[in-house]
């Protein structure tokens, strides 16, 4: 997303440059690429603002298995509930 509208309205920037606004929150796909760092970051529930790592990703089920930091315990968590993180790691 480009730039927030409201609540549940965006405008997104394609990959060529080109603007599209007005989208609505339900139109929108949540995609994690799947490269060499996998670091998401966790933007609803109550891990929300946290870093973690994506270890597997069940797009049919709409779920995402992530561990928090050195934390041995793995999170099952709804796709929409990540996004991918470019920042350094916090770990």
């Amino acid at each position: 997303a480009k730039d927030v509208l409201s609540r549940d309205t965006c405008t997104c920037q394609m990959d060529n440059g080109h603007l599209v606004e007005g989208l609505q929150e339900a139109s929108l796909e949540t995609v994690v690429p799947w490269d060499g760092s996998n670091h998401v970051m966790l933007v609803l529930g109550e891990h929300a603002g946290q870093v973690g790592q994506l270890l597997e990703q069940k797009l049919e089920r709409g779920r995402a298995l992530v561990q928090m930091g050195w934390d041995p315990q793995m999170l099952p968590l709804p796709y929409d509930s990540i996004c991918h993180y470019l920042g350094g790691s916090e770990d």
